[in-house]
C-alpha cells in the first residue's frame, strides 16, 4: 500500500503469533493432542486478529490478479456444503513472503508470490489453483488448530515430565526441548503433506491438471535464494521430498483427471504445463583435461524444446561461465553434456559449482538448481 513499508505487516504478525500464542485464554488449554475439540475457539479469535491487522496492509485479488479469485470460486465449488462454511476471502499483501491461510478462510498471497503465479502465459490459473487448494485443504483441517493443540500437548508433557521426576531424576520418556522442537517439525511436515494431498485431489476434482503442483514447486524454487537454502524452514519439506511423497497420487489423480477432462485444453486450468525434473549432475575430466558436466533432465507435456543454462565455476576460475544448450528432452532420462574446455577448468581445484536453470521456448523458467561437486 502507499507509503506503508513491506515489512510492515510481517513483522507485525510475528509479534501478533507470539503474544497470541502465550495469551491464549485458559479455558482453551488443549488435551495432549492433535484432535480438535468442538469447544475450541481459539483459532477463530486468532483470525479476527490476523484479518483486522493485515487488512490495510493487503488488497482484494482484482485487477491483474483477479485470476486468483475466479479460481478460488471455482475450487470452492468443490467443497462439501458442510465445510464451505468459512468467510472466504484472497488478499494480495505486500511483505507477507509467501502464502498463508487464516483459520477464518482468508488467504494472503504475497505480492511478489502472486505476480510468479501470473507470469506464465496460459497457465496462470492452473498455478494458481495449485496455491490456493493447498491452503484451502489447511483451512477445512483446521491446521492452525492442530498444530497449536500439538505444541501445548509437548510442552504439557515436558512440563509434567520435570514435576512427577524431581530434580535429577528425569525418566526416559522425559520430552525435552530438543526432542519437542523435532517432533513438532515433524508434525508440521506431516500437516504440509497432508494438505498437499487434500489440495492436489481438490484441485483435479475442479478440473486442473495434478502437474501443476510440481510446476508450482520447481517455480516456487527457482526464485531467488531457494536453491541456497536461505528461507528453509524446518515445518516444510524441501520441495523435492513433496514431488517425490506425491508420486503415487500423481498417478491415480492424473486418471481422474483424464477421465473428467478428455479435453484438456477444455478444462478450467486449460492445458497442463511444461515440467522439467533435473537430476543431480555429475562432473569429470576427459583424458585431455576438459571437464565434462551431464545433467539428466526428465520432461513432461513438452510439444518443443527447453534450453539448459549452465553457469558453471570450476578450478581456479574467478567468475561463472556461461554455456547454452536446446534439447528436445524426448526420453525418460534425456542426458545433457556440456565440455568446459577453458584453461581454468584445467587447472587447480577439482571443485565446481554448477547454476543449472531450464528455460521453455518463451524464455520462461522452468526448473533452476545449484549443485556443488568434485570433478573425478
Amino acid at each position: 500500500m502507499p507509503g506503508m513499508s513491506g515489512k510492515a505487516p510481517r513483522l507485525a504478525l510475528i509479534a501478533l503469533l507470539c503474544v497470541f500464542w502465550r495469551n491464549l485464554a485458559p479455558a482453551q488449554q488443549p488435551l495432549p493432542s492433535e484432535t480438535v475439540p468442538p469447544s475450541f475457539t481459539a483459532d477463530a479469535i486468532f483470525a479476527a486478529r490476523v484479518r483486522s491487522l493485515l487488512l490495510p496492509y493487503s488488497e482484494p485479488a482484482t485487477g491483474q490478479y483477479a485470476v486468483g479469485q475466479q479460481v478460488m470460486e471455482t475450487l470452492l465449488r468443490q467443497l462439501p456444503a458442510d465445510r464451505a462454511k468459512f468467510a472466504w476471502d484472497v488478499r494480495i499483501a505486500k511483505g507477507a513472503g509467501n502464502v498463508f491461510s487464516s483459520p477464518d478462510g482468508t488467504i494472503f498471497v504475497d505480492e511478489e508470490v502472486a505476480r510468479v503465479l501470473g507470469s506464465r502465459l496460459g497457465s496462470s490459473a492452473g498455478l494458481w489453483a495449485a496455491a490456493l487448494s493447498h491452503e484451502i485443504s489447511h483451512i477445512i483441517r483446521r491446521d492452525w488448530a492442530r498444530r497449536y493443540l500439538f505444541q501445548k500437548g509437548l510442552e504439557k508433557a515436558g512440563a509434567s515430565q520435570i514435576t512427577l521426576g524431581g530434580a535429577g531424576a528425569f525418566s526416559g520418556s522425559w520430552v525435552d526441548s530438543q526432542g519437542a522442537s523435532s517432533q513438532l517439525a515433524s508434525f508440521c511436515q506431516n500437516m504440509e503433506l497432508e494438505a498437499d494431498a487434500e489440495g492436489l485431489m481438490l484441485m483435479t476434482r475442479a478440473g486442473f491438471d495434478p502437474d501443476f503442483v510440481p510446476a508450482l514447486h520447481h517455480l516456487l524454487e527457482a526464485q531467488p535464494g531457494q536453491s541456497e537454502g536461505k528461507f528453509f524452514d524446518p515445518s516444510h519439506p524441501s520441495w523435492d521430498d513433496r514431488d517425490q511423497r506425491l508420486q503415487k497420487l500423481f498417478l491415480k489423480v492424473g486418471k481422474e483427471y483424464d477421465r473428467l477432462w478428455p479435453e484438456r485444453y477444455a478444462s478450467p486450468g486449460g492445458n497442463p504445463p511444461i515440467v522439467v525434473y533435473a537430476g543431480s549432475p555429475s562432473a569429470k575430466r576427459s583424458s585431455n583435461g576438459e571437464l565434462e558436466l551431464t545433467i539428466p533432465l526428465h520432461c513432461r507435456n513438452l510439444t518443443g524444446s527447453v534450453e539448459v543454462v549452465l553457469r558453471i565455476t570450476a578450478g581456479g576460475s574467478e567468475s561463472p561461465t556461461e554455456l547454452r544448450q536446446i534439447t528436445g528432452c524426448t526420453s525418460n532420462r534425456t542426458l545433457i553434456t556440456f565440455i568446459l574446455p577453458s584453461p581454468e577448468a584445467r587447472k587447480g581445484s577439482s571443485h565446481v559449482r554448477a547454476e543449472i536453470s531450464v528455460l521453455d521456448d518463451s524464455g520462461a523458467l522452468l526448473n533452476h538448481s545449484v549443485a556443488n561437486m568434485t570433478a573425478r
